[in-house]
């Protein structure tokens, strides 16, 4: 029943938009960049673009898509107003992503695994947790050729959606409520959140522990009422959402380094002319820039401010067993992609 009141609410707010937003269909009536019938020039009238996010209003993820916004209406002389809903204001991700592939919402971001359930299943390697090592190991993957297969397979998979880009990635971490978990054993039967999508489910339960479906916006009174025992963020995200608030232990362990995926609604993009793509697509490339440079900038304080906050770092007593722990769901989650995820290993190693 709630994931209907979301969606309704949803369809709502975009129904309520929908005089700004009849300027952006009505702005471009070509096909698509690369059929026949696209337009080469914008048409000069207004195009309005909704892009809507789950992360607070103090994330940086929102700060790119503010930065995004005010780069598109520089380029377009303020013809391309670009509004940013973060905090959830358009549904839970699921929502937003659904709304994204049916055209009532513009742009959002998401996370590579939602797109991999949707049918893009290359989009599972970059989630998989223990296959990179850092932050500049993913940044290899994403701005190379294999980031730029997966964006392509976005639009050969017919999906509903045009991948703009990358975010950085930044650092996923288990952090628990009541309990200091620092092995394998400790997490055997706790309750922790994931987010409604197989690969996050199969790694907490490889782990041994029970994987608990909650909705993003929902975790922090799930935590506060003890609906779950722990959960897995980034840094950023706990201490922006105030999950240091109903929790006390973070597992200094990060499983994974995954990336944000930029997304237009492909019914959207494909109205727009060449000029009005390349205007986003430029904007996506300087506010990714952008973004890297706020997010290398306040990655220690996340941590000194969860220190701070009373939260305390947990040393894992042994890394390996955790990794030996889902090192069985590679060949689940690469089938098809072997040669890709073989890349991915090797550059592992230089």
């Amino acid at each position: 029943m709630k994931k209907i009141l979301s969606l309704m609410m949803a369809a709502a707010m975009a129904l309520s938009l929908a005089a700004c937003g009849a300027s952006s269909t009505g702005s471009s009536s070509a096909t698509s960049a690369s059929g026949s019938g696209s337009s080469s020039k914008s048409s000069g009238e207004k195009i309005t673009i909704r892009y809507a996010d789950v992360q607070a209003e103090n994330d940086v993820e929102t700060l790119f898509a503010n930065k995004f916004s005010e780069i598109v209406a520089e380029k377009s002389d303020g013809r391309i107003d670009v509004q940013v809903y973060p905090s959830g204001q358009m549904g839970e991700m699921t929502d937003i992503f659904n709304s994204v592939q049916m055209g009532s919402i513009e742009m959002c971001r998401t996370n590579p695994s939602w797109l991999a359930d949707a049918g893009a299943a290359s989009m599972n390697l970059l989630s998989l947790p223990f296959v990179y090592k850092d932050v500049d190991h993913m940044n290899t993957i994403l701005d190379g050729d294999i980031g730029s297969q997966m964006l392509q397979e976005l639009t050969d998979k017919n999906i509903g959606v045009h991948g703009l880009g990358f975010l950085q990635a930044s650092g996923r971490y288990f952090f628990f409520k009541g309990k200091e978990v620092a092995s394998l054993n400790d997490v055997k039967g706790l309750k922790i959140r994931v987010p409604t999508n197989s690969l996050s489910t199969k790694m907490v339960e490889d782990l041994g522990a029970s994987a608990t479906p909650i909705s993003y916006n929902e975790l922090y009174s799930s935590l506060q009422t003890n609906v779950v025992d722990g959960a897995d963020n980034p840094l950023k995200g706990i201490v922006n959402m105030s999950f240091f608030e109903v929790s006390s232990y973070i597992l200094d362990l990060a499983h994974q380094y995954e990336p944000s995926v930029i997304l237009v609604s492909g019914s959207f993009w494909d109205k727009l002319s060449a000029d009005d793509q390349a205007i986003l697509q430029d904007a996506m490339t300087e506010a990714s820039e952008y973004y890297k440079e706020i997010s290398n900038e306040q990655l220690d304080g996340y941590r000194s401010t969860l220190e701070e906050k009373g939260m305390t770092f947990v040393t894992p007593t042994d890394p390996q067993e955790w990794m030996d722990a889902v090192t069985p769901m590679y060949g689940e989650f690469t089938k098809g992609y072997e040669d890709m995820f073989a890349q991915i290993q090797a550059l592992q190693k230089d």
